[in-house]
């Protein structure tokens, strides 16, 4: 799934930029690209973590002569084990994304407190 910024951030981050929409474009592709690389990260280990349970719960289910109980019941542990696991890879991509928020956000301030713009227009502001 593509991940684009918000129309809103977009127009921060020209300012930022003193209205230089080039500059302005490639930071957000990066912000982009840093998303969505979260992202296919996080569906590789899902079915990474995935293939091994499975994988592992094969082998276990072979060596041994299996009932239907048997077998139901280690099913049932591996939707478990499997839910839990993705669980624990969502909480961590949801504290990934935060992060990169956090770090967009703290970019965008430090650009704007330093964009000459926006320093002389504190300056008019102080002065009267």
């Amino acid at each position: 799934m593509a991940y684009s910024i918000p129309r809103e951030a977009f127009l921060l981050l020209e300012e930022a930029f003193n209205h230089d929409r080039q500059k302005a474009e490639i930071f957000a592709k990066a912000i982009e690209g840093s998303i969505q690389a979260i992202e296919h990260h996080s569906e590789e280990l899902i079915t990474h973590k995935k293939e091994a349970l499975k994988s592992e719960l094969y082998n276990e289910l072979r060596a041994e002569l299996a009932t239907k109980e048997f077998v139901r019941a280690e099913i049932a542990m591996l939707r478990a084990e499997l839910s839990a696991e993705i669980s624990v890879v969502r909480t961590e991509l949801k504290q990934n994304t935060l992060w990169l928020k956090i770090l967009v956000g703290i970019a965008l301030f430090g650009l704007t407190l330093f964009n000459p713009a926006f320093v002389k227009l504190v300056e008019l502001i102080m002065a009267k």
